[in-house]
């Protein structure tokens, strides 16, 4: 680092920390051509996951690495240090990553944005062991494996054994717990018709509900999205367990609160995130869910050079005080603000309070089948589909990887096949700047 320059520490590769990069170089351009600051991003990974398309790219619309964006790519002006953060020393400004090599790096900043994000919840007994997740892209591609696996497997069996095999379990009855349910109930139903001895079998599929309705997080008015979701679950043949928990998770099923014993193949996890926790953070002041508490400004309380945004954050509201949910949106804003300010702060600029209200929530409940809610109005249905779709590929990072994206979804409408079950899906690799 050259004499004078200032150092900015990104954490984390994905929504806030891409976004605080373009709030940093629209502001600061000048300076970070000429050297005077240096931006450089930490992450264990060499690309962005976009998580919008997820239960596409499981049911294998979309092929995984038409979600993924080179992240040396789409943040050209930083330098990329694959590795994953350690521990931070707010005192000395110093944080220490450990290398894929194994060897610990120490970095000074000057100003660190924490966008760590969050890891799937495994606070049920066996859940690590024998369930599936979707957060982390090795337990995605694991889960994708064993949903194609089990279809195959039962192809082979006698009726009975088969209808034991497609029994899944989707634990989570909020927006991704039934966008995973519908859009599994559909790829089943896609997959099955490939096999004679299958086309008349039923996949089991069950939702596990720790609350009395589906979608407990919409506000109470939005009646007409719950509906549509509770009748298009039903078409399904998707079984709601409502008002009861996963226990235990074992080799052959699960255990509810109730000590009722439910044998399934697959049970998948979408009972939500909790936070990644650095050591040297342990002082900050957090949140019940373990978040760190952030001011007005998206600064952690009594560290000014110290932000953050994202699901690993309590951010509210400046004038409303509502916290902002943890969603791809809202971590879009807190990156934005986020970064705006960096530059603010080293330009001796006024500081901009995060005011930003939102727009709404969205699913997908399988092709053409969509909920929506956009500044209060409820949508359902292709309308609510299709804004989805417009919505979700304005914010993807990359218009490259956005196009490619694009044309998958061209090959289903135009074939009426799923790409990703023609061509054998790989992970994407890059090469990272060290």
């Amino acid at each position: 680092m050259k004499p004078n320059t200032s150092q900015i520490v990104l954490l984390g590769g994905g929504y806030v920390s891409i976004w605080a990069y373009r709030s940093l170089v629209k502001k600061l351009r000048f300076e970070i051509s000429r050297g005077l600051i240096q931006i450089i991003v930490v992450c264990p990974e060499e690309f962005h996951c976009f998580h919008g398309w997820t239960a596409e790219s499981l049911t294998c619309i979309i092929q995984d690495q038409n979600r993924m964006s080179c992240l040396s790519e789409l943040m050209p002006y930083a330098q990329i240090l694959k590795g994953q953060a350690e521990k931070i020393d707010p005192l000395a400004n110093e944080i220490y990553i450990r290398k894929p090599s194994g060897s610990i790096q120490m970095i000074h900043y000057d100003h660190l944005l924490i966008g760590t994000g969050s890891v799937d919840r495994c606070n049920v007994k066996g859940l690590d062991k024998y369930g599936f997740q979707i957060k982390s892209h090795e337990a995605f591609l694991h889960t994708r494996e064993k949903l194609i696996h089990l279809v195959n497997r039962a192809s082979l069996e006698s009726k009975d054994i088969a209808q034991e095999v497609l029994s899944i379990t989707i634990a989570g009855s909020g927006f991704s717990g039934v966008e995973l349910a519908t859009n599994i109930a559909e790829f089943l139903k896609n997959l099955i018709r490939k096999y004679p001895s299958l086309h008349d079998l039923q996949p089991r599929i069950r939702l596990v509900n720790s609350e009395n309705k589906l979608l407990n997080v919409l506000k109470p008015q939005l009646h007409r999205m719950r509906s549509y979701t509770e009748n298009i679950m039903k078409s399904y043949g998707i079984e709601i367990i409502n008002n009861n928990k996963i226990f235990e998770v074992t080799s052959e099923g699960l255990f509810l609160n109730d000590a009722a014993f439910i044998k399934c193949s697959m049970v998948i996890s979408a009972i939500g995130q909790s936070p990644l926790i650095l050591n040297g953070t342990e002082e900050m002041q957090r949140d019940p869910g373990n978040r760190i508490l952030l001011n007005k400004y998206l600064q952690v309380n009594n560290h000014s050079n110290i932000w953050g945004g994202g699901d690993a954050c309590h951010v509210e509201n400046y004038k409303s005080k509502e916290v902002s949910p943890p969603n791809a949106l809202w971590a879009i804003k807190h990156g934005e603000y986020a970064g705006r300010n960096i530059a603010n702060a080293i330009s001796m600029k006024r500081l901009k309070s995060f005011d930003y209200m939102g727009l709404g929530q969205c699913a997908s409940l399988g092709v053409g089948k969509g909920i929506g809610e956009l500044y209060g109005f409820e949508f359902t249905g292709w309308v609510a589909w299709i804004m989805r779709w417009i919505f979700f590929n304005y914010f993807m990072p990359s218009r490259k990887v956005m196009f490619r994206e694009v044309m998958d979804w061209m090959y289903l409408f135009l074939s009426g096949k799923r790409k990703g079950l023609r061509v054998k899906q790989e992970p994407t690799k890059f090469i990272t700047q060290s």
